[in-house]
């Protein structure tokens, strides 16, 4: 009895000492002021474009959009699009829409819009007034008898049962301090309550108080701030939210663990009904437009909820968003969602399996790593992986240089080389009945041993060194070392990336002749049992590379603005497995695929429109 006596002592005494001033002098610089400075509402948006006759699958850009910036997507969208029986949409004209809605949370895998006080309906500034602090408007920061009442209640359990805590105190929990339950914290969150109400009107405090508050998480990502959950619980602005939506987002409130729609349905339910009748109770709806959801409603969003907190659609905003200011932002939504599902389809064979992918054009440049507890930069940029077949396109480029053309015709049978390290012999991964092919299907198809003949025609010293130019730290002399024709060479993502770049620059001088105008026919090379009908009617240039027992798989593509580098596989623990039945074309070559196909951007019949 006598230790909460001298809480509330103490608690008396930093009212009095806050009204003299003191406190203002003692935590003016703390750091309060800047925390709840009136909300900064970003202007800065770039347009996503969306061109005619291309594609978009509808789950996917639903999310997009709910998450766009896009004032009035609904009209740009039945005015822009036809959508078929299988939740595929037709672009039937140019459109652009707003890109993302700028992420405001500092902390990681966190999501959180601020919004202006003025945004905020009534229904919800009121209502969470009128259900968590009805004297809000008139304490000072604390509230005396709650406190009371709260002391009465812990003295009678023999424990902290209540707390009392205002809208304020609640705000000054959430900003600067923990959920530990000790009488310590309790009296510094006090002092900040005061101080803030002295510093700040209510209408800035109620505005902080809903940008500020979690509401749970979805998919590993945590909700923070009013619109944020709007979005993600309801896939709506707050404006548009009803009023028994509304009765729902006060309700989790109290707690978004304890209240979890997905986990504790019946409970919420039972709570929004409550929220519901008291905020109808307290005038606070308009007669006659709100409706209880019935129990169809209910299945139907707990339905889609657990479809968000099943896959990666949360998780790939909140990463697409790191490119604020890129006009390829829905490319990387796209490729995200992709690899999150490709790794999901994968589980069987690996639970370590990583992707990395960089996306470039002359403006933008995407980049993504699966790992996210792992260094991105990093990743990219310096760690190094076998690139298998991928190398080919740019060895026969090479082999152009040196005067061999793609008609010419090359010998089938077997290479047989006799190494210092002993005897080498590449084996192919299908075969045929032809002795001879052209340098052309060679490359098409990816055949090992016409690649080494060619190379042999040549010259291995003459090769060699046009080779070290793109791969200067290739190992010499070449023909004691040929697997690196095959791509046993390392290198990062960022240097494939470059190299590509470079020989798409040249090769396009060449127009039919060229290494691009070769592998554009997506239905003569090693993809063609993969690729989708939709894909066959395009020119896309694409190689894939399959390496090291499946644990290096690569994709390079390009659509004649875009180029893609795409790695799946295996980091770490690669000593624990022999092997895995993983390739370029049933990993990296689907996330292009259906990035590719279904990012809303035109595909045409040329590739080189450098």
């Amino acid at each position: 009895m006598l230790k909460y006596l001298k809480i509330l002592g103490l608690v008396i005494c930093v009212m009095t000492i806050a009204f003299a001033g003191f406190v203002v002098n003692v935590i003016g610089n703390s750091g309060v002021s800047e925390a709840l400075n009136p909300t900064a509402i970003s202007k800065k948006v770039i347009d996503v474009v969306f061109e005619e006759g291309a594609l978009l699958r509808e789950k996917d850009f639903a999310v997009f959009r709910a998450y766009s910036n896009e004032l009035k997507f609904d009209e740009v969208i039945n005015k822009n699009l036809i959508k078929d029986n299988d939740g595929i949409l037709e672009i039937k004209n140019d459109f652009k829409l707003a890109n993302l809605r700028k992420n405001d949370c500092k902390s990681i895998r966190c999501l959180q819009y601020k919004v202006p006080f003025s945004k905020i309906p009534n229904v919800l500034s009121r209502g969470l007034i009128g259900i968590e602090d009805y004297r809000f408007l008139d304490h000072f920061g604390i509230d005396i008898i709650s406190i009371l009442r709260a002391i009465v209640q812990d003295i009678k359990a023999g424990a902290l049962v209540q707390g009392g805590s205002t809208l304020t105190q609640q705000l000054v929990k959430n900003l600067f301090f923990t959920n530990e339950r000790k009488f310590t914290r309790k009296v510094k969150e006090a002092i900040l309550a005061i101080y803030i109400e002295y510093k700040f009107d209510k209408t800035t405090i109620l505005e902080n108080y809903f940008n500020e508050v979690f509401w749970g998480s979805i998919n590993g990502i945590y909700i923070k701030g009013i619109q944020s959950a709007a979005l993600a619980y309801f896939g709506k602005d707050i404006e548009l939210l009803s009023q028994y939506e509304a009765a729902i987002m006060v309700s989790m409130l109290k707690g978004p663990s304890y209240y979890n729609p997905i986990r504790q349905t019946k409970r919420l339910r039972d709570r929004a009904d409550f929220i519901y009748s008291k905020l109808k109770d307290l005038n606070l709806y308009n007669r006659g437009t709100s409706m209880k959801w019935t129990s169809v409603d209910w299945a139907e969003w707990i339905e889609k909820l657990n479809l968000l907190q099943s896959n990666s659609y949360i998780e790939s905003i909140y990463l697409a968003s790191e490119d604020y200011s890129s006009e390829l932002q829905y490319l990387k939504f796209k490729a995200i969602v992709e690899s999150k599902e490709l790794l999901e389809s994968k589980k069987d064979v690996s639970t370590d399996l990583s992707v990395k992918f960089l996306i470039t054009d002359k403006n933008n440049e995407l980049t993504h790593y699966t790992r996210f507890e792992r260094n991105k930069e990093r990743a990219i940029n310096e760690e190094r992986h076998q690139i298998g077949s991928t190398i080919k396109p740019l060895l026969y480029s090479l082999l152009i240089d040196f005067g061999v053309s793609l008609d010419d015709l090359v010998s089938m049978a077997p290479v047989k080389m006799s190494l210092k390290s002993g005897t080498w012999e590449p084996r192919e991964s299908h075969k045929i009945e032809e002795e001879e092919i052209t340098a052309r299907r060679a490359l098409q198809e990816s055949f090992n041993n016409p690649l080494i003949r060619l190379v042999e025609r040549v010259g291995f010293d003459k090769f060699q060194i046009a080779m070290s130019e793109i791969f200067p730290d290739m190992m010499k002399p070449l023909a004691e070392y040929p697997a690196q024709l095959l791509g046993t060479t390392e290198i990062s993502i960022r240097d494939l990336n470059q190299k590509y770049q470079q020989m798409f620059t040249s090769e396009c001088v060449r127009e039919e002749h060229s290494v691009i105008s070769a592998l554009a026919d997506v239905s003569k090379t090693t993809i063609r049992r993969v690729v989708k009908d939709k894909l066959t009617h395009f020119r896309i240039f694409g190689k894939t590379g399959t390496t090291n027992y499946g644990f290096d798989n690569c994709f390079v593509g390009y659509d004649g603005h875009i180029t893609y580098v795409i790695w799946t596989g295996v980091e770490e623990g690669r000593d624990k497995l022999k092997s895995l039945p993983l390739y370029g074309s049933n990993t990296s070559f689907k996330i292009f695929q259906e990035s590719l196909l279904f990012s809303g951007r035109r595909l045409g019949a040329s590739l080189c429109r450098l």
